[in-house]
């Protein structure tokens, strides 16, 4: 599977082109996406929405085509993540995977723990 860097944030080549399909069929020149971060720790929760303005701060990368915008509290959590697009029996996602998510931690990751 390739990925592609943008300046801490991984996209894989599957989640770059649905992306930018989504964004395609919006026909708004502007928009990008906004990935964020809900709470923190064992309790964080990340999501994604289609954004046209860009705040006062935020991180501005880029995935391809695709311009991806984090404000600086979630990039605090989101720095060298991975945005995947999967598909499993339960259906098909965008995946976002913290990089302080840890292996065998039952908690969904971000928080650092040592377990």
């Amino acid at each position: 599977m390739e990925t592609q860097t943008a300046a801490g944030l991984t996209v894989t080549e599957a989640a770059a082109a649905k992306l930018a399909e989504v964004l395609a069929q919006l026909e708004k020149p502007r928009a990008a996406v906004r990935v964020y971060a809900q709470g923190h720790g064992h309790h964080a929760q990340y999501g994604m929405s289609v954004d046209e303005h860009a705040l006062d701060g935020d991180v501005v990368l880029q995935a391809g085509a695709v311009t991806i915008r984090v404000d600086p509290i979630s990039w605090t959590q989101l720095e060298g993540a991975t945005i995947d697009w999967a598909a499993t029996a339960q259906g098909e996602g965008f995946v976002i995977q913290p990089a302080r998510a840890h292996e065998g931690c039952g908690c969904g990751g971000g928080c650092g723990c040592n377990h």
